[in-house]
């Protein structure tokens, strides 16, 4: 996470105080209750921020707090948090486990059902995804096709694995998508929060690996075609991938695996073309008097940056010049 640092999120300040007290309760209402303990009882250097940008079931967070801390939340309750050390370490005890954070080498994972205590360092500063949840359970029992028990991660991320590389990859995409000028739209966010839980539950040890890694045999081509339907269907709002799995009445996996074999793409890149095809309609009807951003906006093409490079990388030309020539 090299690109972050300490004016990460800086248009999106929550809690900006010098006060312990103030900051274990203005944070306690922003993620859940804690004890908040300042290793100097004086609270010399004390300083708590918290930057926080928000869509449904996730959130991204900035947390510093300038001194060397201790704090216990206890068992988190209602989501997970992804912790990625940008500055300073941190000493992190979830459940039994216990995981020393620095930037670039460990990242620490919380499970909202175990206990937890942490100790920052002085200078400590940490980029933090919350993920609630009832959605890390639903997208795991999506990936699953079946109800299935807790989710409870081993608290320890490597960041120099190939895995923990992903993550940073893919938390990276966020923070662009929450600190861009004008802001993008929900759904862009809400869909990247989606797929970092499947990519945490696919690619991390858990309690629940044995029951998402058992084989189910990959979707058929009438279950293949269910799911283009319904998609087509509700391609006018948001859509999550474990909705079209829910539909098409199959684990999301064998779902994945079946759009590959029978249309060799991925449910996202299916979305995504549906959406550019409806785009391209839009900006070649007479009748259209919309601007680029809007007709997109319309086709649920929530980031317009990367929906104009995918839509000229299909048709070989970018939406404005479409437009310019119908006009």
């Amino acid at each position: 996470m090299e690109a972050a640092s300490a004016a990460t999120l800086a248009r999106h300040t929550l809690v900006d105080t010098r006060s312990p007290e103030e900051a274990r309760e203005e944070i306690g209402r922003i993620f859940c209750p804690h004890f908040l303990i300042p290793r100097d009882r004086h609270g010399a250097g004390f300083h708590a921020v918290h930057r926080s940008a928000g869509q449904p079931g996730c959130s991204l967070n900035f947390v510093s707090y300038g001194a060397e801390v201790e704090i216990d939340p206890g068992e988190l309750g209602g989501f997970f948090l992804l912790q990625i050390p940008l500055a300073g370490s941190a000493s992190v005890r979830c459940g039994t486990e216990t995981a020393l954070a620095s930037p670039g080498r460990t990242a620490s994972l919380l499970s909202p059902t175990l206990p937890t205590v942490m100790r920052w360092s002085d200078g400590c500063d940490k980029l933090i995804v919350l993920i609630e949840r009832q959605a890390m359970q639903r997208q795991a029992e999506a990936i699953a096709g079946r109800a299935i028990g807790a989710v409870e991660f081993g608290t320890a991320v490597d960041l120099t694995a190939a895995t923990g590389r992903l993550l940073c990859g893919h938390v990276r995409l966020m923070l662009e998508a929450a600190e861009a000028t004008p802001a993008v739209a929900s759904d862009y966010l809400t869909r990247l929060g989606e797929s970092l839980a499947s990519l945490l539950l696919t690619a991390l040890s858990h309690t629940q690996r044995v029951a998402l890694d058992r084989p189910e045999a990959p979707a058929g081509s009438a279950t293949v075609r269910r799911a283009e339907e319904w998609i087509r269907a509700n391609i006018d709002r948001p859509i999550a991938v474990a909705d079209i799995a829910a539909a098409a009445g199959i684990g999301l996996r064998a779902l994945q695996d079946g759009v590959r074999r029978e249309r060799a793409t991925t449910l996202t890149d299916m979305i995504e073309t549906m959406r550019l095809e409806r785009f391209r309609v839009a900006l070649t009807d007479p009748l259209e008097t919309g601007t680029v951003t809007e007709i997109a906006g319309t086709a649920g093409l929530t980031h317009l940056g990367r929906a104009a490079a995918a839509y000229r990388k299909r048709y070989g030309e970018t939406p404005s010049q479409t437009l310019r020539r119908k006009r």
